[in-house]
């Protein structure tokens, strides 16, 4: 038997695959976008999400990746990009702007640049880590965060010392921290705002000026990084700063307001009209005469430093999304914007014309660096994995029982479907126990009785229940023995009543027997019709053997005959249902629990479907394949018990 079981066993294998492969191929290969559509976006692309520049959009695109790694179809991309920063220019369109190279992926999203003196990139990533990169893109050293924070911390704004031998950074928690290049060493810190820091500068007497979200702009002291004054001005967060070329500092950000600093002294020197969207940074042009504003209108505009109150020089439009971030070429012709529509453009600013854009960067941009002829991009990246490796990681995870969390609560699978089972698994339990004790005697007595009044009575009875819809039986309970209007006698809404716990033992008891009796009747009365005909069957194949005639010629007694012979034996086709049991169990009654709002795994697999609830439906499906293999050996294991012939074969 042992060895049976185990051939059994090894047998299934090769279907386990087949059903994993196939609850893989159901979520990865059905046509459109399965996740972009389960959260209102556009099934085929995710072009028409990117085709908004509304903060409610660009927040599901991202909710749109973040469930797409969760299925494994995409991974963070944590690489810096390279781009020529000149193009052969196309009379009247834009070519797509070819990259040079991906630089070896870092441990978060590259949020913020910076060039030494040296030629060295600096990379301040996602993961709190300030990484120092060689001329091929190596990692020289790291610059990493305190121990202390348990979390990391993103860093979001970098600016070098006046001799470029310190770098400092600011963070999302609106922290500063100073650290030398040459050791790697932290040299300061300054205590957390709360609020992240969105852009650094170092201002002519060497202090560090800061734009925070809480719209104060501040200076701090080289040194020890402490606050030594605050420019008040603003309403809502300043997101930009630039050093103009007198000296001066200007700021800008949500209120559209370009404002003008004395940072010796703190004074405002100048308010410029109000811009047509929110500023989210700015660029002096190497000649030092114009200035380029990042906008949320998906634009990006040059303002002549001369005239800033003046009609623009240029007004660069292409970006389908809020322009994020801009920097200007060397010679100063070439503008280069990046965009939350997760691309790059490169725009001659004499005439306006879009020179090229980016194809593939993957993400909103959030840095751009220009060294020469090359341009940097740091962008929160994805990229797609591929369809074999997506399945070795389902399959890993299967394995594992891992299905991770669900699109709808964020709760973890395993533990929805740890509270809803046991609730299915009882119902069915106590369904399956009425069935079979009903249903077996009434086929066995139907087929002893062949043709007699009981026989006809009892199938007419049976076949009209099973024609009976349930869903149609359950409402007519409910309306008649469950309404204030008729006989308002049963609970027809869960399987407890609110104050049960309140209720002493006998009373809890007889609560939860009133709340189990209108749903497990509507989930019984069909399975008598079924059950029933197949003991039927299966009895009258037997008793018209041999052996049982042989039995009844001996003078046995009839109840010897039909039990111990006869009944034993017809078991087998009994036995074969049994391989249903278990799946069963698992999908529970969609319609009973819906109607009597039982939160079981019927209620729970439904709801996932029409919520597009991916891991929540693949879990399911998985377990109830697993199951139906299951079954299947449970009833081959139970032939052996009822007919010593398989045992013996």
């Amino acid at each position: 038997m042992i060895t049976y079981v185990l051939k059994r066993i090894l047998a299934m294998i090769p279907t386990l695959f087949g059903i994993t492969m196939i609850t893989f191929l159901i979520i990865n290969l059905a046509p459109g976008d399965p996740v972009a559509t389960q959260l209102g976006g556009h099934g085929g692309s995710e072009g028409g999400i990117n085709a908004s520049s509304s903060g409610s959009q660009s927040r599901k695109k991202d909710a749109i990746k973040a469930k797409k790694k969760l299925l494994g179809m995409v991974r963070e991309d944590h690489s810096v990009q390279t781009w020529p920063a000149s193009v052969a220019a196309a009379p009247g369109q834009a070519l797509p702007w070819e990259r040079q190279a991906r630089l070896p992926e870092l441990g978060g999203w590259a949020d913020a640049l910076a060039l030494t003196p040296a030629g060295e990139l600096l990379v301040g990533g996602s993961d709190g880590v300030v990484s120092v990169l060689g001329p091929q893109g190596e990692v020289i050293r790291s610059l990493d965060p305190p121990a202390a924070d348990a979390v990391p911390i993103a860093i979001t704004a970098l600016a070098l010392t006046a001799d470029g031998t310190q770098v400092v950074v600011g963070d999302s928690s609106g922290r500063l921290a100073r650290y030398d290049l040459a050791t790697g060493q932290e040299q300061a810190r300054s205590a957390p705002l709360g609020r992240q820091v969105r852009d650094l500068v170092l201002t002519p007497d060497g202090r560090f000026a800061s734009a925070c979200d809480d719209g104060v702009v501040r200076l701090h002291d080289s040194q020890s990084l402490a606050i030594r004054q605050t420019l008040r001005g603003h309403v809502g967060g300043v997101y930009a700063l630039s050093m103009l070329p007198d000296g001066s500092l200007m700021s800008a950000g949500y209120d559209r307001q370009l404002r003008v600093w004395a940072p010796a002294t703190g004074l405002l020197l100048a308010e410029h009209p109000t811009q047509p969207a929110i500023v989210n940074a700015l660029a002096v042009s190497p000649d030092e005469r114009s200035l380029a504003l990042a906008e949320d209108d998906r634009t990006a505009r040059v303002l002549s430093l001369d005239d800033l109150d003046g009609a623009p020089l240029a007004v660069l439009k292409g970006a389908t999304d809020a322009v994020t971030v801009v920097a200007w070429s060397l010679d100063g012709a070439r503008l280069i914007t990046g965009s939350r529509d997760e691309s790059v453009r490169l725009w001659d600013v004499a005439s306006g014309q879009e020179l090229a854009h980016t194809t593939d960067i993957g993400g909103a941009v959030n840095a751009i660096l220009v060294q020469g002829e090359r341009v940097f991009t740091g962008a929160r990246s994805w990229r797609t994995v591929p369809i074999w490796r997506r399945y070795l990681t389902w399959l890993a995870r299967s394995a594992t029982l891992d299905f991770d969390r669900s699109f709808i609560d964020d709760r973890l699978v395993m533990d929805k479907i740890a509270d809803a089972l046991p609730i299915t698994v009882g119902l069915n339990l106590i369904a399956i126990i009425i069935i079979y004790s009903v249903s077996i005697p009434l086929g066995v007595l139907a087929a002893v009785k062949r043709g007699s009044a009981f026989d006809q009575i009892s199938s007419f009875l049976l076949f009209l229940l099973y024609s009976v819809p349930n869903f149609w039986l359950a409402t007519l309970l409910i309306m008649s023995l469950s309404s204030q209007k008729t006989f308002d006698l049963l609970p027809s809404v869960g399987l407890a009543s609110q104050n049960q716990a309140d209720l002493a033992y006998l009373p809890w008891l007889w609560d939860r027997l009133l709340h189990l009796v209108l749903p497990v009747t509507v989930m019984v009365y069909a399975g008598f019709a079924s059950l029933s005909r197949y003991a039927r069957t299966t009895m009258l194949e037997t008793i018209q053997e041999d052996y049982v005639r042989t039995a009844r010629a001996k003078g046995l007694p009839e109840y010897v005959v039909v039990f111990k012979h006869a009944f034993r034996n017809s078991l087998i086709t009994i036995v074969t249902l049994v391989a249903n049991l278990l799946p069963a169990m698992i999908g529970g009654s969609v319609f009973v629990e819906y109607i009597f709002s039982i939160q079981g795994m019927g209620r729970l697999g439904f709801d996932s479907i029409l919520a597009r609830d991916y891991p929540v439906i693949m879990a399911i499906t998985t377990f109830s394949a697993l199951l139906t293999l299951f079954g299947i050996l449970v009833s081959d294991i139970l032939y052996s018990v009822v007919d010593p012939r398989v045992r013996t074969e």
